[in-house]
């Protein structure tokens, strides 16, 4: 027992030594300048190209020699992929940053969208003007905060619209076009709180008020007092300048009215704007702690916060306007990431709204920081006006996970928030996570069909594009949008295409064992460390390529590699060293000779290879094989010592995976279900339409005219573009093949716009002018003069890929999603 016992702990801290000096750790990737994402990190998107203009020149030229959608960014801080579209021209207004005029006498600014609010005080703050009206956060770009019409916490004021003298877009034409509520008023009234969907604002003039000293005072009630509170102390009174109400979760049974009034009394904070280079991290701290405990967010309301507001403060407005978002940045989004949602309610029916958001909260266990109550005068001009009565804003800040699981989670209550809003005669805000149905948006947004009549007239050829729009504008939305959201499986995380490289080493290693042993080679000289050090570094590189892409870190595919990660590396372990010793010993007491075990031993390892590719590893009837060693050969016979090493070895070895075989099934099963076996995808075949009469008759007509594979299924189509489910693993590389053969291209694959695609290639081999991208080679670690070469493909490349390496390159896989 302590022998094996030492064996036991010896093997352990082996495989551990071997796995930790394994891999490729100094791998480098450098982010890709074509990915936008969000302050949330949730939504990356490849976009076809960035510019960042600095001049309105630059921008109309851009547009004018250039076809094929437009999206538009600022500071990102819309968090549901409102600042970009897959494929399309990027324009960052980042550097588009100046104050172009300010006329102090008439309180004017003009400015170019790109600058942030922080710069523009920085600008007006020696001059004693100070911002109307903005968000409580001055990182966000001006131009961003026009395109979704910001509130702040300002008192006697609402959207950001009422506030705007006047701005210049450039539309589709490229023509540059001055709207104000007087002058062109549709475009003005359609571009502010348009989400990019109109035009390029590339100049405002806003309206500025004098920097005044400021006083906070804070009160603390009860939620059921509140309204009334407010109507009687806060809603008409000259002297707030900023007021907001932080409703406590998870009990929302608390609020606490925190407000700043004019004051000629002594400045306590000399500042007057938040310092820039300031060092937050007590307050991102003290976040994280509420966000991750019960105690914490008693702890808030109870204890941090009533010291918090001990304090007597007196500032300018300018300070109290300049807060900097990093005070609540955490250290990284990869597994969990902070969110916004906004509800905007009818003042009147604030009471009957709070109990129905408590319930939906506390149901879900949604993990919700704070809710901060803001008011809003109404906004009767802009076309998608989320005020067109007095509201209260509802602005949730919550902590969610960034795996799929949480993501859903997220969309189930939001959907649950969207209805309960409507019900009350409110509406959503649309800067966050569209997860929103078009039914409930029109019902949210009741004059959106004039928004989308002048988009229409002003951007004919649909060219101002986003996720949201995307969603939401009817000329986006296609007949099979509707079979792809009730195909519960048609969606797939685009970072699972990297994420599957390293796992699918582990079905093209098995291959290359039984091609090796095939050829008649000894299976002590293959190198099975070197396959353990290959995939620690396919996953250490495709890791890397992940977080580079920006992609939301998926856990729960992470963990499945680590585990069989270190299974085949502890199995490698032992099997090598089984192999160089006792193994090498036998075959050497056999003279090199192949046995009946031998060669039993062949064709087992080919089955397995050959299984894996199309189904899962613990499906492989291992236990058929341990009986079929016993019975198909003899048990003596010539080399009768090599013959009964590998009758042993390999009874061990299979009855040992057959156990964890059934373990791993089960624990499969318990956790996934039955696994789809299909992967969803669109394509169009170019040409004329095929006609269809129903639904019915899609398959019998398309099968026949356009020479579909069998094992293609054809969900839906309209016609020309056809919604098909095509096998997974293996067969997913063959039968995409044989579309883009027939002629088809890919428009999505899983709704993704690029895929992973590995080519097998001799030491020196060309690969130019192939329409991908080289994410890094790899070994054959049983062959030096062939690599491994992983490539990154645009999903409407991948027939002309295919096309391109037909005949000369060896195809390995397309890894499905």
């Amino acid at each position: 027992a302590q022998i094996l016992a030492l064996l036991i702990i010896s093997v352990i801290l082996v495989t551990t030594f071997v796995v930790m000096s394994s891999g490729d750790p100094e791998f480098d990737y450098p982010r890709p300048s074509d990915v936008v994402n969000d302050i949330t990190g949730l939504n990356p998107i490849h976009v076809g190209a960035v510019i960042t203009p600095s001049s309105v020149a630059e921008i109309i030229t851009a547009i004018k020699t250039s076809n094929g959608p437009i999206s538009i960014g600022g500071g990102r801080f819309s968090q549901g992929g409102q600042v970009a579209y897959p494929e399309s021209l990027h324009i960052d207004m980042r550097e588009f940053d100046q104050v172009i005029s300010l006329d102090k006498k008439a309180r004017l600014v003009t400015v170019q969208p790109g600058i942030t609010w922080r710069k523009l005080q920085e600008n007006i703050d020696p001059h004693d003007l100070s911002v109307k009206i903005m968000q409580t956060y001055a990182d966000f770009t001006v131009g961003g905060s026009l395109s979704v019409n910001v509130h702040g916490r300002y008192i006697g004021n609402g959207p950001l619209v009422l506030s705007v003298d006047s701005i210049r877009i450039v539309l589709a034409d490229g023509s540059l076009v001055k709207a104000s509520p007087a002058e062109n008023s549709e475009l003005f009234f359609g571009a502010i709180g348009g989400y990019g969907g109109i035009g390029v604002i590339v100049e405002a003039t806003l309206q500025l008020e004098d920097n005044v000293k400021i006083e906070r005072r804070v009160e603390k009630m009860s939620v059921d007092e509140y309204q009334q509170y407010f109507t009687s102390n806060i809603r008409d009174n000259p002297d707030i300048v900023f007021h907001n109400a932080d409703l406590y979760p998870p009990a929302y049974e608390n609020i606490r009215d925190v407000s700043w009034y004019k004051t000629d009394k002594e400045i306590t904070i000399e500042d007057r704007l938040i310092p820039a280079d300031l060092d937050y991290w007590w307050q991102p701290a003290i976040a994280r702690f509420i966000a991750a405990y019960d105690v914490g967010k008693w702890m808030r309301e109870y204890i941090f916060e009533p010291i918090y507001y001990l304090e007597n403060r007196i500032a300018w407005r300018n300070w109290e306007a300049s807060y900097d978002v990093r005070e609540l940045e955490p250290p990284d989004r990869k597994k969990f990431t902070y969110v916004l949602r906004e509800y905007f309610v009818p003042v009147k029916n604030f009471d009957s709204f709070v109990p129905r958001m408590t319930e939906i909260f506390r149901r879900n266990e949604a993990n919700i920081i704070n809710v901060s109550v803001r008011h809003a005068l109404p906004d009767s001009g802009t076309l998608l006006a989320w005020a067109e009565k007095e509201v209260f804003a509802f602005v949730v800040y919550y902590r969610q996970g960034t795996d799929e699981a949480a993501i859903k989670k997220v969309r189930a209550w939001s959907v649950e928030m969207i209805d309960a809003v409507i019900e009350v005669g409110g509406t959503w805000y649309l800067p966050y996570q569209i997860f929103a149905s078009p039914e409930q948006f029109l019902a949210g947004y009741p004059r959106s069909p004039e928004y989308f009549a002048l988009k229409k007239r002003v951007d004919p050829e649909n060219r101002f594009r986003n996720q949201l729009w995307q969603q939401h504008y009817p000329a986006n939305r296609e007949l099979l949008d509707a079979h792809r959201s009730r195909l519960e499986n048609y969606y797939r995380s685009e970072e699972q295409t990297l994420l599957t490289i390293p796992e699918w080493y582990l079905v093209f290693n098995p291959k290359e064992y039984a091609d090796y042993l095939q050829a008649g080679k000894s299976p002590s000289d293959f190198p099975f460390f070197a396959s353990i050090d290959e995939y620690w570094s396919l996953y250490d590189r495709v890791t890397v390529i992940a977080d580079a892409n920006t992609y939301p870190h998926n856990d729960q595919y992470l963990t499945m590699l680590w585990v069989i990660g270190i299974s085949t590396s502890l199995e490698y372990v032992v099997k090598g060293a089984y192999e160089t010793t006792i193994g090498r010993f036998t075959r050497w007491t056999a003279g090199g000779e192949d046995t009946a075990e031998d060669l039993l031993m062949q064709r087992a390892f080919r089955a397995y290879s050959d299984l894996i590719f199309d189904e899962a590893w613990y499906e492989f009837d291992f236990s058929g094989w341990v009986d079929a060693i016993w019975s198909e050969t003899d048990l003596f016979g010539r080399h009768f010592l090599r013959k009964l090493e590998r009758k042993l070895f390999f009874t061990v070895e299979f009855s040992v995976k057959s156990l964890y075989a059934k373990l791993i099934k089960m624990a499969a099963e318990s956790t996934y279900g039955e696994t789809d076996k299909r992967i969803y995808l669109t394509a169009i075949y170019p040409g004329s339409v095929v006609s269809i009469d129903s639904v019915g008759d899609v398959d019998s007509n398309i099968r026949t005219e356009r020479n579909l594979p069998e094992s293609v299924e054809i969900v839906a189509s309209d016609g020309n573009q056809h919604l098909l489910a095509v096998p997974r693993w293996g067969e997913f590389t063959h039968t995409v093949s044989r579309l883009a053969d027939a002629g088809y291209q890919f428009r999505d694959i899983s709704g993704n716009q690029r895929i992973a695609v590995s080519l097998v290639l001799g030491q020196g081999e060309s690969m130019d002018s192939l329409p991908a991208t080289l994410l890094f080679t790899s070994r054959i670690v049983s062959d030096d003069s062939l690599q491994r070469v992983i490539l990154l493909v645009k999903v409407n490349d991948l027939a002309k890929l295919l096309t391109a390496i037909d005949g000369k390159h060896q195809l390995e896989h397309i890894y499905d999603y």
